[in-house]
């Protein structure tokens, strides 16, 4: 069958031959088809076998030439070179038997007949001595054998290395040609040499001795610099446990370019020689893209069996065959970034046959492939820390022009935008940019085309969480989960799965502060993306941020149905635009005009008024509004968030909205111009509305007592309010703030649900006693209220009550007795009021941790 396999494919040059599942290794181009011809000059070149190197995958070329024992060597020739007389058949056919033992541990073999001086280059020259043989070039070999090869390893076949000595009689042909002396020298050195004797021993057993000396050779010569990943092989060799006999699996996760190959190759490397069968399928995923899942699956498994799968089709053998085939072997698979489960779906149950101590590593970016794969343990590679990832950065060449202090400082920069990657180091160490400039870049998060990471980056990603990938990265980075999920729920996305699945796939992760964070360098690979949608028009994107893109968009009225969503930063921009700008934009949902330094007279400015919003927005943040309302013509049946602060708006339209049946959130803080809001009972799913500040705000619509599902209610400053409509039928408030009502003098009716209530700096003179009533309040802050005389002694029955602020009540005198009930009362504030004493009932607040009575005048005792 070897035979036979070896002649189909001698007779073809571009033809493949299967070692052992390490990789498919092809024979050098113009090999002879003559089968004698082909024997003689054989060899699996490292070359030309399938890992190759590849530009910054996965930071394989970060840390130099790394390779693993499916490929030792691209410097030199040939890994193993074996020299010995041809002709003898016993001999013939032990030097096949170790070709192909070495072949199928992906080991390149070159055997050399032709009796010359010249030496070839690899990396371990094997010599087959005979009772009737040596080289006759053994001088040649031994004085290069310290620069030319690693290791000389001698084999005595049927003699023993004294033999050799004393049989020298049987070389004296050679001995005619060179000196004596040196001849008798050069067979005393080789005999002494380590090497292999065969004489009653099995050829088998050392056959399989010379493969495992050879692999350890091999691999310990292309040991790697792992800059900053040793510690965390270490830690994978210790949960892989290789000593044990059982089966176990272990997954390396981690973001793109983290590493996790070259963590794969390097185990690969340490542990291969210890089994009997070692398969690195390397980048899975593109395999199965290009060849199929049908295909991967043959070539695995006829990797995993040893057998050629054009000879055998593996679909045909039987299953219990295959069992008890695998069952007898010590398995080594890793499986090289599987970002979907179906890449592995058609002969993951396989895996489950392996023999006693096998193992299986796999890479991934998708966490959620380890889970549906029953990955034992799922091992998470960490970031580079800043000392490692400074001292990669500097590997690269820059023109370094700055004083010591800012070059330390714009590195620690990129080393900040990298978090760490090694791939992305590499690449900011490599580019032909000044420092200073990339710093920039980096720190603008300036769309950016890292090679590898952006052709990865969205790759596996579904419709659902490529869109809310693109959103994150050119908006919401760094923004309240909460918020976000509302407004990509709103625009037809599935926030939360997204969310899911971007953090699984090592994309976004959830900050323990509720906020969506995209590392910098991903969140600027984003935005190159969308970049790339159109080069040279932006208009043509469906997302803007850059504010020299949007300023040329609406100057020059290039915008177009492509436009999905808008963030300008005006804080640098002054510019008129026409009143129909956003015509063109009617697939427009997210808008957002805003002011990261407020400067005066920056902004855009519509000297001709407004006369067109898209239907389809979900977000309107227009701060600085410079008109006094809405466009008349704007549909709002979409919209999520209104937020229009500081805005010159006096009103937000004419008349009722037909339909605000989407709308949750409406901001109109600190709009003093804003004399009144419109009736909102068309809006039946508002949870927020913020008046902060509205100091022309004259009245409150009736219609707000009806909004069920207002949680957020903020009157604070509004200094003209009189009164506000009764929220007692309000269930699902929490949060009520009437703070600097300056004119309210009556304590309203409040819903029983509050959590939160502050009334300071208003003209209440009394709590009534049904404030018992709002049995979930947590905190009550009534600071500044000059006209308070005195609290209810009901207030006691407040059991969730955590603060109380009575600071800056000067007419209050009295502070009511306590009972055992108030158990969670932390933090309790009297400074600057007319209490003379307190009750010896202040014993009971045993949760007590603050006691402030700053500027009491009046305060004579305590007890």
């Amino acid at each position: 069958l070897l035979d036979n396999l070896k002649r189909e494919a001698y007779e073809n040059t571009n033809s493949f031959v299967a070692v052992n599942g390490a990789d498919f290794v092809s024979f050098p181009p113009g090999s002879s088809k003559n089968l004698q011809d082909a024997e003689q000059t054989i060899g699996f070149q490292g070359s030309q076998s399938m890992f190759v190197d590849r530009a910054f995958s996965d930071t394989s070329d970060v840390f130099g030439p790394l390779r693993t024992c499916a490929r030792f060597s691209a410097s030199e020739d040939y890994d193993v070179v074996i020299r010995y007389r041809r002709g003898d058949q016993i001999n013939d056919d032990f030097i096949s038997h170790l070709r192909a033992a070495l072949c199928r541990r992906g080991i390149s073999v070159f055997n050399e007949f032709d009796e010359v001086d010249a030496v070839p280059k690899c990396r371990v020259f094997i010599i087959l001595l005979t009772s009737t043989y040596v080289p006759s070039n053994l001088l040649n070999i031994l004085e290069h054998q310290q620069t030319e090869y690693q290791a000389v390893y001698p084999i005595f076949y049927r003699l023993s290395p004294y033999d050799l000595i004393s049989n020298s009689k049987n070389y004296e042909r050679y001995f005619l040609q060179n000196e004596p002396e040196r001849w008798q020298a050069a067979l005393k050195e080789i005999s002494q040499m380590p090497g292999y004797t065969l004489t009653d021993r099995s050829e088998s057993e050392l056959i399989d001795e010379i493969v495992r000396d050879a692999l350890k050779v091999l691999c310990s010569g292309d040991k790697v610099n792992m800059i900053g990943m040793d510690i965390q092989v270490e830690e994978i060799l210790s949960l892989l446990c290789i000593e044990s006999l059982d089966v176990r699996s272990i997954g390396i996760w981690g973001t793109v370019g983290i590493g996790k190959t070259t963590i794969a190759e390097e185990i690969f490397r340490r542990i291969s020689v210890q089994y009997e069968t070692c398969v690195f399928l390397k980048d899975l995923h593109k395999e199965v893209e290009v060849k199929g899942h049908d295909a991967v699956r043959e070539d695995f498994l006829s990797r995993v069996l040893e057998v050629e799968p054009h000879v055998i089709r593996i679909s045909d053998i039987k299953t219990s065959f295959l069992r008890s085939r695998l069952q007898r072997k010590r398995i080594l698979v890793i499986l090289d970034n599987v970002n979907d489960y179906r890449d592995v779906g058609t002969f993951l149950g396989k895996l489950n046959y392996f023999g006693p101590g096998s193992r299986i590593i796999m890479t991934s970016r998708n966490r959620r492939v380890f889970v549906l794969c029953k990955i034992d343990h799922v091992y998470e590679v960490k970031p580079l820390d800043i000392p490692t990832s400074v001292r990669l950065l500097d590997r690269g060449t820059f023109q370094i022009v700055l004083s010591p202090e800012v070059y330390k400082t714009l590195s620690l920069e990129l080393v900040k935008f990298s978090n760490g990657n090694p791939q992305v180091l590499q690449f900011l160490s490599s580019i032909d940019r000044e420092r200073n400039r990339l710093s920039q870049e980096v720190k603008t998060t300036s769309p950016i085309y890292i090679p590898g990471i952006f052709e990865r980056s969205c790759c596996g990603l579904d419709d659902n969480e490529r869109s809310v990938f693109l959103d994150i990265a050119s908006f919401f980075n760094r923004m309240d989960k909460d918020n976000v999920a509302m407004l990509l729920d709103g625009c037809g996305f599935s926030a939360h799965v997204g969310f899911r699945g971007l953090v699984d796939k090592s994309l976004l992760t959830i900050s323990q502060h509720n906020l969506v964070d995209m590392l910098s360098f991903i969140q600027a690979t984003g935005r190159e993306i969308v970049c790339q949608e159109s080069a040279d028009r932006p208009g043509d994107r469906s997302r803007l941020w850059n504010a020299e893109d949007i300023r040329d968009v609406f100057i020059n009225d290039t915008g177009t149905t492509a436009i999905e969503g808008i963030f300008l930063d005006m804080s640098k921009q002054t510019f008129d635009a026409n009143p129909n700008v956003f015509e063109k934009m009617c697939n427009l949902r997210l808008l957002k005009l805003y002011c990261s330094k407020v400067e005066e007279k920056h902004g855009v400015y519509f000297p001709q008024g407004l006369e067109y919003l898209p239907r389809k927005l979900r977000l309107l943040h227009w701060e600085f509004y410079p008109l006094s309302s809405l466009p008349e013509s704007f549909n709002t049946e979409n919209l999520l968030e209104l937020n229009l602060p500081s805005s010159c708006a006096r009103k937000l339209w004419k008349g009722k909205k037909a339909s605000l049946g989407n709308l949750k959130k409406m901001k109109l803080s600190y709009s003093y111009q804003l004399t009144k809001i419109p009736r909102l009972s068309s809006a039946p799913n508002l949870e927020h509305i913020d008046l902060e500040g509205c100091n022309s705000l004259l009245s409150i619509s009736q219609s707000v007592s009806y909004l069920k599902k207002i949680v957020f209610l903020n009157l604070k400053g509004c200094s003209k309010l009189e009164s506000i409509p009764s929220t007692v039928d309000l269930e699902s408030l929490e949060v009520l703030n009437l703070s600097g009502c300056s004119k309210l003098e009556n304590f309203p009716e409040i819903s029983p649900n509050v959590k939160e209530l502050y009334m300071g700096g208003t003209m209440i003179q009394e709590v009534p006693s049904s404030i018992k009533n709002l049995v979930l309040l947590e905190k009550l802050d009534l600071e500044n209220s000059r006209h308070l005389k005195n609290l209810p002694n009901s207030i006691c029955k407040l059991k969730h009550l955590e603060t109380l602020n009575l600071s800056g009540c000067t007419s209050l005198d009295r502070f009511p007795d306590l009972s055992r009930k108030m158990k969670c009362l932390r933090f309790l504030d009297l400074s600057r009021t007319a209490v003379r004493e307190l009750p010896s009932s202040i014993s009971y607040l045993t949760a007590l941790e603050e006691l402030r009575f700053v500027d009491c005048k009046n305060l004579v005792r305590l007890p």
